[in-house]
């Protein structure tokens, strides 16, 4: 299957493979590359409602992240978005994910829910995952509407 060249990247978005393997293969990929066409990042985008649609996973490869990458890539996939008429996107993150939060708060996007206990061992989640010292419980939901400026 062509995405799974992708799944390095894919693991480091999601941290339940059981979460991972029931979505990769839907929706939008948009991957990045460099000059020789090696993998930099990718955005994968599904469809939730009419004009509304979720960016599920977002990662840039580890050795170049820091570099601005994401940035660019999710402004580029904001942009294409927009052109086809797209008007809410969402994201969800970790609530332990500090840098996360603010990346995409970044980029325009703002808090709209929590979804408690989210990251749960029926979904796959490994129990005790923590980032900055805080345990991994809630879902962290954020959106961004189109049709505004960012």
């Amino acid at each position: 299957m062509e995405r799974d060249a992708y799944l390095p990247l894919f693991r480091l978005a999601e941290d339940s493979e059981e979460q991972l393997l029931s979505y990769y293969q839907t929706g939008e990929l948009y991957v990045y590359r460099n000059e020789t066409g090696h993998p930099l990042g990718m955005v994968l985008v599904t469809h939730k409602a009419a004009g509304q649609v979720e960016l599920k996973a977002v990662a840039v490869d580890e050795t170049r992240q820091g570099r601005g990458i994401g940035q660019k890539m999710v402004k580029a996939v904001l942009a294409e978005l927009r052109r086809a008429a797209v008007c809410h996107v969402i994201v969800g993150t970790g609530n332990c994910a500090i840098g996360q939060v603010a990346f995409y708060q970044k980029l325009g996007f703002r808090l709209c829910s929590v979804e408690r206990d989210f990251f749960s061992a029926e979904r796959g989640y490994p129990k005790d995952i923590t980032e900055n010292g805080i345990p991994l419980r809630d879902m962290v939901w954020m959106d961004l509407n189109l049709l505004q400026p960012f």
